[in-house]
């Protein structure tokens, strides 16, 4: 399985929903983390490919998988998961982002709020576009407008949510809520949050993508759209294994819903 950041803790769910599947089947599983480099993605799969595997679950980096699958002509079993890409042929399981974002960004406004920043992610990735489309949709929705300085793209990571928050923070006017679309841009932005000295929700609320067991327990414990991770990896590994059982899978492309977990951030 070639995931893109061993740290994250929604990857770990997607790899015991895949350990869910396989090792009764008495498959074990090798696990490779590109954190989202290129030429370590493409090093990983030219090493799975001398060790013969019987199957291969990606979270793709890039397009370049298109490439490379023709180049090589690679009849393996490849199942994509979360991420996917233009020309990106074959199964592919994952999550409605922009169903999910729409819901967190149509929460925030029901509450009554208007001023609303985005923390956008790495737009290369079809899941941070998609997420990204789904909160402008609502926005659009209600008849609020879309300021562009209140739209940060930025790496995944917790230094990246920091620093993109406190960009946000620092404008004059600045938003009255924040809508983050990755769990570790969340983590980082409640670090600058706190850094700043505001109170969540009293100045400035927020509603996160993807949950995580801290965000239960945060202070105020965080609104999320929470996506099935685990799910995810269990529909993957069956999709996988019908694929090397010499079999087509019922569905080739596969979405799975997401919900919205309510709790005090927003």
């Amino acid at each position: 399985m070639i995931i893109s950041d061993a740290s994250n803790i929604f990857f770990g769910e997607m790899l015991r929903g895949v350990e869910d599947v396989l090792l009764p089947l008495s498959y074990s599983l090798t696990v490779c983390s590109t954190d989202e480099v290129l030429e370590r993605e493409a090093r990983y799969l030219d090493l799975l490919l001398q060790h013969r595997v019987d199957g291969i679950i990606a979270a793709a980096t890039s397009q370049n998988w298109s490439a490379i699958l023709e180049a090589e002509a690679i009849h393996m079993p490849i199942v994509f998961v979360d991420r996917k890409f233009a020309e990106l042929a074959g199964p592919y399981v994952g999550v409605d982002n922009e169903g999910g974002a729409h819901l967190g960004m149509q929460y925030l406004i029901q509450q009554g709020y208007s001023k609303i920043g985005i923390l956008a992610g790495f737009q290369r990735l079809s899941t941070m576009r998609e997420r990204l489309h789904g909160c402008q949709r609502a926005l659009q929705e209600a008849g609020l407008p879309i300021h562009d300085e209140w739209l940060i793209t930025s790496h995944l990571s917790i230094e990246a949510g920091k620093s993109s928050m406190l960009r946000l923070l620092s404008q004059t006017p600045r938003p009255k809520a924040v809508f983050v679309g990755n769990n570790l841009l969340l983590l980082g932005a409640l670090l600058a949050i706190k850094e700043s000295g505001l109170h969540c929700p009293d100045e400035i609320a927020i509603v996160g993508f993807d949950d995580h067991p801290w965000a239960a327990v945060a202070t105020p414990p965080v609104t999320v759209v929470r996506q099935p991770a685990r799910e995810l990896g269990r529909c993957a590994a069956e999709m996988l294994y019908t694929l090397i059982d010499g079999k087509q899978p019922a569905e080739q492309h596969l979405i799975l819903g997401c919900e919205l977990v309510v709790r005090q951030s927003a």
